[in-house]
């Protein structure tokens, strides 16, 4: 059974690491100018910060 700080430890590697994916998308989306594809990497940075925000207050 884990504890605590290690789900919480797991929760920030796991944020780091879809912080990392939507990076590296945005970077090669930059390259295009796909504006869809724009709005839907804005979308997910959204979310993202919005579910860190919730797992802060948590």
């Amino acid at each position: 059974m884990s504890t605590e700080a290690e789900t919480d430890q797991t929760v920030k590697k796991i944020i780091a690491e879809l912080e990392n994916n939507v990076s590296v998308l945005s970077w090669l989306k930059e390259n295009q100018n796909d504006e869809e594809a724009q709005k839907h990497i804005k979308a997910i940075k959204d979310a993202l910060s919005k579910a860190k925000t919730d797992l802060i207050k948590a």
